[in-house]
């Protein structure tokens, strides 16, 4: 009897010696487990969307948006014939102004980003560019020299189906969105596709979605 009860004993002594020794080993993996496990990402934010039809602004013309449908000019797309006696040249400038409440991205050019679907638009400030407001941008300019040579400059000379970021400020809130734009030098004519802005306030938002 003796015997069985020291043997019960070193069996259950020998047993805690290899608990203690592995618990760390358990304690270990289970923080480790718990640190892979990420929460959710968040959904995208829900959007206010505007068909714009492929309203099409040539030189001479203008269009007015209403991002968030309050009944307020928010951005003002516009052309400008400029003369430059300096460089010989003149410019017919395609640009957007924003109102006093609408931020756009401004980098030291003066250029703002022309996005591609998907492309984040934080509320932050984005990388090369800070949200100014009440800015006008130039998006493209034909440059007509004395000689009668013609070039296009700007970022937006190019764009087909691109993502203006957009910010409107009201009550102290930010709401991102964008604005889905082409550009075609053929026909001389910057083309406006659809708007959208965010339904909730500081969320960043993706182009085109």
């Amino acid at each position: 009897m003796n015997q069985l009860i020291q043997g019960y004993f070193s069996e259950n002594y020998f047993m805690k010696k290899i608990f203690k020794l592995l618990l760390p080993v358990f304690l270990l993996t289970a923080c480790d487990d718990k640190e892979a496990i990420q929460p959710p990402p968040q959904a995208h934010p829900q959007m206010r969307y505007t068909e714009l039809n492929n309203v099409s602004i040539k030189f001479g013309q203008q269009k007015s948006l209403d991002i968030d449908g309050d009944n307020a000019k928010d951005l003002l797309f516009s052309t400008v014939h400029v003369a430059d006696p300096i460089y010989r040249v003149e410019k017919r400038r395609y640009f957007v102004t924003a109102s006093f409440d609408v931020f756009s991205l401004v980098n030291e050019l003066e250029e703002t980003p022309a996005l591609n679907r998907g492309d984040a638009i934080t509320i932050s400030n984005h990388p090369g560019f800070i949200w100014y407001n009440a800015n006008s941008l130039v998006l493209a300019e034909k440059i007509i020299e004395e000689t009668g040579t013609v070039h296009w400059e700007g970022n937006w000379k190019n764009a087909d189906h691109k993502y203006f970021p957009v910010q409107v400020s009201k009550n102290n809130l930010r709401y991102n969105g964008w604005v889905e734009v082409s550009f075609k030098m053929d026909t001389e004519e910057l083309i406006l596709h659809r708007v959208a802005i965010a339904i909730e306030a500081g969320r960043d938002v993706k182009a085109g979605q």
